[in-house]
């Protein structure tokens, strides 16, 4: 992903709504599916309360990361300064976060972008992850200016038809019979899938060093960057979680049922959607704004990734090195995953998490003990509840994945 965004930011968007829309399109993703397809247990009124808490949260600890960068004199990645901050320890802690992050997000659209193209046209879902992960090779061998302009034509295609899809979600919904409070009692074990997958749909950590070179190490304008930047999604997901739950809820009750007390193929979602509009319009858009939110994802995160592992075999085995294995140990990992982990949508979702949880909140919190307090650009870091709260979410976080993967 720092690929692209290195290459889209060089461009002329020098001001603070470019940085905006950076930090958006990174967070915008698979939440757009996920996001109905496990809150329907809670109810509107839990939901847009969690949506909230955790967007608070990773505003918080955003400044946090922007405070290390700034400190540090120019941006760097979270495993740089791990290395500054702390040593070796957290410098690998970070490294290896990242990646894991990567690949587990990697096996979501994959797995997502197959379900999708089967309820579609039909066929086997192991050919079709393999067709996939083929064409998501395909493109990370293209060369980089090219992969820049297709995700910045698919982006904004995206927003489009976001916009004129929740207008049409809106227009069906009607006031009554909505789904306000959770259909029945919430246990933890209720809670546990859910936290996580909330938590990572508002994912943009990979582009905070980026950023700060970008903007020109302006404390401000950063602020007002990832504010508005991580803001803008929380309301979209709100708004269209709302209307995909409470159409969902009037148009086809069983199926609302079936979300609320069973695990559900994400490309089931997309079909019931589909069927509910008896517009045909409405129906394609419905098909295209899910496989769009998932390619524009496999491409931020596959670039990024692919660009890390090239540059580790080329200091490592310089006759491996190279687009072509680097493209490979990009996709095969991820597909794999796809392959032989039941609903892996959800699960590699969760996991992620939970890798999230500690490169987002925990690591960096550890990390701003190092910096330099009397040269502190935001004063919020100074209220104790704030940092507090953070790591209890963040050990929430972890606690519920464990317990997930210990008793899924």
């Amino acid at each position: 992903m720092e690929g692209i965004w290195r290459r889209f930011i060089g461009e002329k968007m020098n001001n603070k709504w470019g940085a905006v829309l950076l930090v958006a399109g990174t967070c915008i993703g698979s939440g757009m599916i996920a996001l109905p397809m496990v809150l329907a247990k809670l109810g509107l009124v839990y939901s847009l309360a969690l949506m909230l808490v955790v967007w608070g949260v990773m505003y918080f600890t955003s400044l946090v990361n922007l405070e290390l960068n700034l400190q540090a004199g120019h941006g760097l990645s979270l495993g740089a300064l791990g290395r500054l901050y702390s040593g070796k320890g957290a410098e690998l802690m970070g490294t290896v976060c990242l990646k894991l992050l990567s690949y587990s997000l990697l096996a979501v659209f994959i797995y997502g972008c197959a379900s999708i193209v089967q309820k579609l046209v039909g066929g086997g879902f192991d050919s079709i992850a393999v067709s996939v992960a083929g064409a998501t090779v395909g493109i990370l061998l293209l060369p980089m200016r090219w992969i820049d302009y297709f995700n910045r034509l698919l982006f904004f295609a995206l927003l489009v038809i976001v916009a004129i899809l929740i207008g049409g979600l809106l227009w069906m919904a009607h006031g009554s019979h909505l789904p306000l409070w959770p259909a029945a009692g919430l246990s933890i074990r209720a809670w546990t899938p859910i936290l996580p997958i909330v938590f990572t749909s508002f994912g943009f950590q990979v582009i905070f060093h980026t950023l700060t070179n970008y903007c020109d190490k302006n404390a401000k304008i950063l602020k007002h960057a990832f504010f508005w930047g991580s803001l803008i999604p929380a309301i979209v997901y709100m708004i269209w979680t709302s209307s995909v739950l409470t159409v969902v809820h009037q148009e086809n009750p069983s199926f609302f049922q079936k979300m609320v007390y069973e695990d559900v193929e994400v490309g089931s979602l997309v079909q019931v959607l589909s069927q509910i509009s008896h517009f045909e319009g409405v129906q394609l858009l419905v098909w295209w704004i899910s496989l769009l939110a998932i390619i524009t994802s496999i491409i931020g995160v596959g670039v990024g990734l692919c660009d890390s592992l090239q540059h580790a075999l080329h200091s490592c085995w310089e006759r491996f090195s190279g687009r072509i294995p680097a493209a490979l140990l990009t996709v095969i990992p991820a597909l794999l995953v796809v392959i032989y982990v039941p609903n892996a949508f959800l699960a590699a979702l969760g996991f992620a998490g939970m890798i999230l949880a500690v490169m987002a909140v925990l690591l960096p919190i550890y990390l701003l003990r190092g910096i330099q307090w009397n040269r502190l650009h935001y004063p919020e870091l100074k209220a104790t509840s704030l940092t507090a709260f953070s790591i209890l979410v963040g050990v929430a976080v972890i606690t519920c994945e464990l317990f997930n993967m210990v008793f899924r």
